[in-house]
């Protein structure tokens, strides 16, 4: 019998053959009038909380429902490797499903959205044996999956140790090392025990160890093992066991049968199915052949109110930006990213993309209240002052100055983004060439060759400021593809890293977001209003602040038909 994921592929198959007869009525608004939502009365996402997730084992064991859970994804991954550059490599089904980090971050009940806790994952518990010195208790008995060459071994300090080591490498791919950089050194107490040893105290440093991409606990023999590819397969201790990936097509993991918390997973497998045609996935989902969408309102509307799914609205898990080369003419010049800045219409990106549901961004996602700037820091489109701004960085706005711009075919919104800037700046007298890549040219010129004057984003919110900032924006990071090099800027992040407090690490990140608006390496642009459709069988589904974090909680969905 063919395995239950090449059959659902078989599905894929004929859906993309037949998208024209099953995408039209599915995409029109007529098929199922909605109302737009009141932004005023929209729910947030579902808070998980610590009874959602326990931290010590259960003493019962459940029996599983079984049942295979296919997911889409919309963007092509080129390698499977945990701990190198997110983006574009992230295994997105991965991180909860097949690897797990030492501790896990989500709000706790009654605190502000995104407002995100660490908890004990991987860890029983630490402590803080001074301002530079932790020590972290593992659970014991946790075993990574029964498959060659680990072969169901128990998880150990060596292991976080050398999983730590090996993301914190000098290659540029393991960028992850920038937001680690206050980690000196771990070292083993005993077997289940790491005193972690820190350069500078550090407050965020239990968040760092809890991010979805970038902590993922794994073994040492996937590198050790001449005959292991750690670019195509992936091992941990997670309740799901990698079975197969089909590069720009699927990934497939199964049932781990000895998983360290008794009786989960309930589900018996996961599949991740790319599918960058959003109709696509609409018509799949509605047909049955996926159990959750993520959606924009453009396509939520078309379902919206329908009492087949479960429906919920959050504020959005997606971020949008242009991004400046500042390594060469003529936004090397600070004035000339203010001049763009300024030039453009912010709010009509939310108005032309997201179809007025969503918000401009400040320095920080404005999903996030407690880190980010309120909505009157959005700069307000002012055009003799961004002509004045061209003619003091030497550029006459009368006969204009030409500018290359990069997007990436196959991405819904680069494209359109630069579309929209291009007849902006037109006003201005910026006039934008908009260059399309495939999608290896564009990270080639983005990441390697910075062969760009402007270039365009939308990606993942994340969870914590560092994680963009730290990555894109700071001096000394191999991610910081704009080449931005503001000492200020650094300077300001290390402080925020270092706050003693809750409090004053807000305070010193929102004073870092003003400069950064002052500094413009970045525009910020949109980020949207998110919708998650459900099917009404799947049980334990919890939407979160970072897409990716969902998958902490998979191994408690199940089937209830």
């Amino acid at each position: 019998m063919q395995p239950i994921y090449r059959n659902w592929m078989r599905f894929f198959i004929g859906i993309s053959l037949v998208a024209i007869l099953l995408i039209a009525p599915a995409c029109s608004s007529e098929d199922s009038p909605a109302v737009k939502p009141d932004k005023s009365t929209s729910s947030a996402a579902a808070v998980p909380t610590a009874e959602t997730k326990p931290t010590t084992v259960p003493t019962t064991a459940p029996t599983p429902s079984g049942g295979t859970i296919n997911i889409s994804e919309t963007q092509v991954i080129e390698n499977l490797d945990p701990h190198k550059s997110g983006g574009w490599n992230y295994c997105a089904i991965c991180y909860g499903s097949v690897t797990e980090s030492l501790v896990i971050l989500f709000e706790e009940e009654g605190a502000d959205y995104g407002s995100l806790v660490p908890h004990p994952y991987l860890l029983k518990s630490w402590e803080m044996i001074d301002a530079q010195t932790y020590d972290l208790h593992l659970q014991e008995g946790v075993r990574f999956h029964n498959v060659p060459p680990v072969n169901g071994r128990e998880l150990t300090s060596d292991d976080v140790i050398w999983s730590f080591e090996h993301l914190r490498q000098p290659d540029p791919l393991y960028v992850y090392r920038t937001i680690h950089g206050p980690l000196d050194r771990m070292e083993a107490v005993d077997k289940y025990t790491v005193r972690m040893h820190l350069k500078a105290p550090a407050f965020s440093i239990m968040r760092f160890l809890g991010l979805s991409d970038g902590s993922q606990i794994i073994p040492r023999e996937v590198e050790e093992d001449p005959n292991y590819d750690a670019d195509s397969t992936v091992i941990g201790t997670g309740p799901f066991i990698h079975k197969e990936w089909v590069p720009g097509t699927s990934n497939h993991a199964v049932r781990n049968p000895d998983y360290w918390r008794p009786g989960k997973p309930h589900l018996d497998e996961v599949n991740m199915i790319v599918m960058p045609d959003a109709a696509v996935r609409l018509a799949a989902f509605r047909s049955g052949n996926l159990e959750l969408l993520d959606m924009e309102w453009g396509q939520a509307q078309t379902i919206w109110g329908d009492d087949k799914w479960e429906m919920e609205r959050y504020p959005g898990n997606r971020q949008r930006g242009l991004g400046f080369q500042h390594r060469r003419p003529p936004f090397n010049d600070v004035r000339m990213r203010q001049a763009v800045q300024v030039a453009l219409d912010l709010p009509a990106f939310v108005d032309i993309i997201d179809d007025g549901e969503g918000k401009i961004n400040t320095g920080y996602w404005w999903s996030m209240p407690n880190l980010a700037l309120d909505q009157s820091h959005v700069p307000q489109q002012d055009l003799d002052k961004a002509r004045q701004l061209m003619k003091d960085a030497g550029h006459d706005p009368e006969k204009g100055i030409d500018v290359v711009a990069i997007c990436r075919a196959g991405d819904p919104y680069q494209c359109r983004i630069q579309e929209i800037v291009q007849d902006q700046l037109a006003k201005i007298g910026i006039r934008t060439k908009i260059e399309t890549d495939d999608a290896g040219t564009w990270r080639e010129r983005a990441f390697t060759r910075y062969d760009y004057d402007l270039y365009s984003y939308s990606a993942p919110a994340h969870e914590i400021p560092e994680r963009f900032h730290k990555l894109f924006v700071y001096g000394p990071s191999s991610f910081n593809t704009v080449g931005s090099a503001d000492a200020q800027l650094d300077s300001m992040m290390e402080d925020a890293e270092s706050s003693a407090t809750q409090e004053e690490y807000e305070q010193r990140w929102l004073d870092y977001q003003l400069v950064f608006m002052e500094k413009v390496p970045y525009v910020f642009l949109d980020t949207p209003y998110r919708y998650t459709a459900v099917q009404p069988y799947l049980k334990g589904y919890q939407n979160s602040v970072a897409g990716f974090n969902r998958f902490q909680w998979i191994s408690d969905w199940k089937f209830e038909k």
